[in-house]
């Protein structure tokens, strides 16, 4: 993607450029429009469909064909295909004190790979499942993959998933955890009022899967001080930092076929910088404010 540096500057200028503003790869700024209680009080993730979230929230973000790109150094390095996998995205936010952001993905796969058997997200990786990762501060840097040069145990406990967090999410599991954040004090992090989920699994090659869920992302969390976390603030008009990736496995768990990330950069579990910007619009927002903003990301066209 070809991205000049006026356009860049031109951005950046638009944003009012503070001390965080480049801690992502910038070029592209994504919208992610509020969302209400009343609206959210709709969206019901037992029905194992995401019917609702077109008819309350609209159309998504983010579709496989416009928005990600496909690795070619990872597994088989394949390109987008919707025979092979085919996504949508949608994305939300909610402030008033909950400070939920919200996520659902409707697919498509020509080979559907799930053996996970549950008790341990950090496995969620190895199957079809996705990966959504959010810097509420947009600080950027090391936030995860720390390791033993860091310091003591206890130490990498703190930091990792601290300033940002990475959660993963699977259409279905037999202990029906089906997403979760991958760090110390998961117990809490992991279960309402904080998050909540669903997903479902439709059909045999092809296999139609969704997942719907909310989390809350932090900028200071504390695995063993939930009271003495700070939550991220959702407000109107602020930048965030946000990843997702879509990996596809097609012969078995972990022999990835293709991997489709938001960013385009490696290594994201670990850090935050390399997350694309995105803008939290406002219910107050006028429509013509909303769509100049996505003539900005068009911009940055081929």
């Amino acid at each position: 993607m070809r991205r000049s540096f006026l356009a860049i500057l031109a951005v950046g200028l638009l944003l009012g450029l503070t001390t965080g503003a480049n801690a992502h790869i910038g070029g592209i700024v994504h919208n992610i429009f509020e969302v209400t209680p009343d609206i959210l009080g709709d969206i019901d993730f037992s029905d194992g469909t995401i019917e609702d979230w077109e008819d309350f929230i609209g159309e998504p973000n983010f579709t496989a064909a416009e928005d990600f790109f496909s690795d070619p150094t990872v597994g088989d390095g394949a390109q987008y295909d919707p025979a092979d996998l085919d996504f949508r995205i949608w994305l939300g936010w909610e402030g008033g004190g909950t400070n939920h952001f919200w996520f659902a993905i409707d697919a498509v796969d020509d080979k559907y790979i799930n053996e996970y058997e549950g008790g341990n997200l950090g496995q969620l990786w190895t199957q079809d499942a996705i990966e959504l990762m959010i810097d509420g501060d947009h600080s950027g840097g090391q936030y995860g993959g720390i390791a033993a040069d860091f310091g003591t145990q206890e130490e990498i406990d703190l930091e990792n998933n601290r300033t940002a967090q990475q959660f993963v999410a699977i259409a279905s599991a037999p202990d029906n955890r089906l997403t979760g954040y991958l760090g110390k004090g998961a117990e809490w992090v992991n279960n309402p009022p904080l998050s909540e989920f669903g997903g479902n699994v439709v059909g045999d090659g092809p296999t139609q899967w969704n997942i719907e869920f909310y989390v809350t992302p932090y900028d200071n969390l504390i695995w063993n001080d939930p009271e003495g976390s700070v939550k991220s603030s959702l407000v109107a008009g602020k930048i965030i930092g946000v990843q997702i990736s879509v990996p596809d496995f097609d012969t078995g768990p972990s022999a990835y076929h293709a991997f489709h990330t938001l960013s385009g950069q490696p290594a994201t579990f670990k850090y935050a910088d390399r997350f694309v910007d995105g803008r939290l619009v406002g219910l107050g927002e006028t429509a013509v404010e909303a769509n100049s903003w996505g003539r900005i990301k068009a911009s940055f066209g081929e």
